[in-house]
């Protein structure tokens, strides 16, 4: 009997140990869970690929998030990023962009022809323009009907944000500093913001973006020189040699004449930038078939 007792006990125990677990974490179950969201910039680059996958033409196109994420100076230096497309360089600094080797291209700022500052441009100045402020940058490879005439190389359409497409409210701003160990100047700054939203009235569906961006940059690059102050050398063919510019007429025909070079220096050239961009939108669908619109964008660059 005692031993019958004794199993019935250590049975009823191992009972109740096994069911307590499950009561746990039915009681844990019924406590909220945090929610962790990952943002990233995959959603971007699928966007890009599919807008690619799906236009009849070659085009290359970069979406905003992925040109936040690049450590470029100003839009000249994020098309350099994009296959088949080169940049000029000033000072370090991206200036031109050609499409396939020729600069014959042509600028659109939201599918609007833009105007060149210069002899020559077919469009904006690129260094004179902020990355910050742009939402998404297509290279259109090949002519289309649709195009405005005139590109050789391709067609580089800018887009800004529009606000209608916010899912969200748009607030954010950036502050950075750049120093160069070649320059006696302090940091240079770099600041850029934006702030958007979206309001559905009875008139209607408005939306209002504005963006811009204020950057201070001190270039400095390295440009060696010869100079040779007039100094014309001369060697005679029997009696290879240098001798005296004075002499150089007395010397007979055949002598070769040369310039020469009495000196090599290397000059530091520093070139102060100030940038700014200020660029707006402003939208209104009065319905789902008609949307009105109106963009701004102003650029300055001083050097």
């Amino acid at each position: 009997m005692n031993n019958q007792r004794t199993y019935a006990a250590l049975f009823l125990a191992a009972s109740t140990l096994a069911i307590s677990p499950a009561t746990i974490a039915q009681d844990q179950d019924d406590e909220p869970i945090e929610e962790i969201i990952t943002v990233g910039i995959r959603g971007s680059l699928a966007n890009a690929v599919d807008q690619k996958r799906n236009s009849e033409n070659l085009k290359e196109v970069i979406i905003a998030e992925d040109i936040g994420k690049l450590p470029d100076q100003n839009l000249a230096e994020v098309l350099e990023n994009i296959p088949g497309v080169q940049i000029t360089r000033e000072a370090g600094v991206g200036t031109g962009v050609q499409i396939r080797g020729t600069g014959s291209n042509i600028t659109l700022m939201n599918g609007v022809a833009t105007v060149g500052s210069g002899n020559g441009r077919t469009g904006i100045d690129f260094e004179d323009v902020d990355a910050s402020i742009i939402s998404a940058v297509e290279v259109i490879k090949a002519p289309e009907a649709k195009t405005i005439e005139g590109a050789l190389g391709g067609v580089i359409n800018l887009k800004t944000i529009r606000p209608l497409d916010l899912n969200d409210t748009l607030a954010s701003a950036r502050i950075q500093f750049e120093e160069s160990s070649l320059s006696d100047e302090s940091a240079a700054p770099r600041f850029s913001g934006a702030f958007g939203d979206k309001w559905d009235t009875d008139a209607g569906e408005f939306g209002l973006v504005i963006s811009g961006s204020y950057t201070e940059s001190d270039v400095s690059h390295f440009r060696p020189r010869t100079d040779r102050d007039n100094l014309t050398l001369c060697v005679d063919p029997s009696d290879p040699g240098f001798v005296a510019p004075s002499t150089c007429d007395n010397i007979p025909a055949g002598t070769t004449h040369f310039l020469g070079a009495q000196f090599l220096n290397q000059v530091l050239t520093n070139q102060e930038y100030t940038t700014q961009n200020l660029a707006t939108s402003f939208e209104w669908a009065p319905s789902d078939t008609s949307k009105w619109y109106f963009d701004a964008i102003f650029n300055d660059q001083e050097r």
